[in-house]
């Protein structure tokens, strides 16, 4: 647009008559107006798009987008009115300032909150995606606005906060994609050596998705309660971002009661009787293993296509050494136990073992009455179906069902789902959000070899009962 006035305006100077005539003057300022406000934008990218984002990493909010384009547009504005125009903007400004001063007053709290946004662009205290506490009120900030910051909660509800009051009181900052510390109290039997203790809790910690392993966990007893007959010990440790915060530590807190479970570790349950304030320690443990049948072991180990045939007096005599452990959903599987060479026969739940990219073999599994839609997870299926929805539209939360009855392997989800994409370039697409992996499923009343596996590529799909059945006796 600067470049048309600027050849009209050449085209008048050249014209006898012309350049002295009001159209031409405006032209003039027309021209002159363009070449401001295209400097203004050009400075206003290279500062928030380019220079901004090099530096912090991060991408510019709207407020200080806002207030480096205001004071950019009044400078350069300035700037040309006074040195190219000559205009006296000391006498615009005097008689202007009884309506500033009305304006101000009228505006007080608006303008309070614009100034104390402006404060907190400069300091940069926080930026879009962080999560921050003030007071009571946590949640993720969504916006940075003049008058306001605008939050999300973890109710799924949205905060309007002004930029005045975040100003004046303490701000607590998440910074995202930064590790945020996770501490616990977690109770432990007296008689139990702390060295066993501290080292099943740091494998279990390290084992669990989004900790940050770069910091070594800590766990160190934190008080001796003996009339009960526990230790309590803090175990510290990050994870990548507050948002996981909470998952993982529910993750932690559910994987030492299924460890402690599989490794005899029991704690006392504590009776309250109301009569007399007292209590009493019962020795029966809350984190006893799970009571199979000598019997139904037995039959188990019969099942094992290695021990078919056997003599049921070796078989019996097999099953004394058998060891039965128990894990929750999506653990891995013999991550904190010693390395044996055995048979691992599924009592109870589903195995997934990852494999190469190639679609898994699923040669040893026993089908199960169970459909397999129950066992999958509900955010899995949202995730592809969201996914599915760009190339199927409506159809795809239906596709995505049948489908999911069909198999437990994710990899393999996704490669039926695409046999549904008519246009190869669609279903390539659809295809990158699959991962690179697949699962080999052993459902209930099947088996594996130790020997077959790798310790951190196997996980129970849902909470699993395994026998360890040895092959050297």
């Amino acid at each position: 647009m600067s470049i048309f006035f600027g050849l009209i305006y050449s085209f008048f100077n050249t014209l006898p008559g012309l350049s002295a005539t009001v159209s031409a003057d405006i032209l003039w300022i027309l021209f002159l107006f363009c070449i401001a406000v295209t400097c203004a934008r050009f400075l206003s990218y290279a500062l928030t798009d380019l220079l901004f984002s090099k530096i912090q990493g991060k991408s510019t909010s709207d407020l200080l987008r806002l207030i480096i384009s205001f004071l950019l547009y009044v400078g350069i504005f300035t700037l040309m009115f006074k040195y190219v125009l000559g205009w006296n903007l000391t006498a615009i400004l005097t008689t202007s300032a009884l309506l500033t001063a009305v304006i101000g007053f009228a505006l007080q709290t608006t303008l309070g909150n614009l100034f104390a946004g402006v404060g907190l662009q400069i300091e940069q205290a926080f930026y879009i995606g962080d999560v921050i506490c003030i007071g009571d009120r946590l949640g993720r900030i969504e916006a940075l606005r003049w008058r306001s910051i605008i939050i999300r909660t973890f109710d799924a509800s949205r905060l309007v906060i002004p930029n005045n009051q975040i100003s004046i009181e303490t701000v607590e900052v998440y910074p995202a994609n930064k590790p945020v510390r996770i501490t616990a109290i977690i109770p432990a039997p007296l008689n139990i050596s702390p060295e066993k203790i501290t080292q099943l809790i740091k494998k279990i910690i390290l084992a669990v998705p989004n900790v940050d392993t770069t910091t070594k966990p800590l766990i160190r007893i934190y008080e001796y309660e003996t009339e009960r007959g526990i230790i309590n010990y803090q175990i510290r440790y990050f994870v990548e971002n507050y948002l996981k915060k909470h998952i993982v530590d529910g993750i932690v807190k559910n994987r030492i009661w299924y460890a402690f479970r599989r490794h005899d570790i029991q704690l006392p349950i504590m009776r309250f009787f109301a009569e007399d304030q007292d209590y009493e320690n019962i020795k029966t443990s809350i984190c006893s293993k799970p009571m199979i049948p000598k019997e139904t072991i037995v039959d188990c180990i019969t099942s094992i296509a290695d021990f078919a045939g056997k003599p049921r007096q070796i078989i019996e005599s097999i099953s004394q050494n058998v060891k039965i452990y128990i894990y929750g959903s999506d653990e891995p599987l013999l991550y904190t136990e010693p390395k044996k060479t055995a048979v691992y026969y599924i009592y109870q739940g589903i195995v997934k073992i990852k494999q190469p990219k190639s679609v898994s073999n699923n040669s040893n599994i026993i089908a199960s009455e169970k459909s397999f839609i129950e066992l999958w997870s509900s955010d899995i299926l949202k995730t592809v179906h969201q996914q599915l929805c760009l190339f199927m539209g409506p159809i795809s939360e239906q596709l995505v069902r049948q489908v999911a009855n069909r198999t437990l392997d994710t990899r393999q989800l996704y490669l039926l789902l695409a046999e549904n994409i008519s246009k190869l370039d669609d279903k390539n697409k659809f295809l990158s959000f699959a991962p690179d992996y697949s699962f080999k499923i052993y459902m209930t009343h099947s088996w594996f070899y130790s020997q077959e596996i790798i310790m951190e590529d196997i996980f129970a799909q849902n909470e699993t009962i395994l026998l360890e059945v040895p092959v050297d006796n």
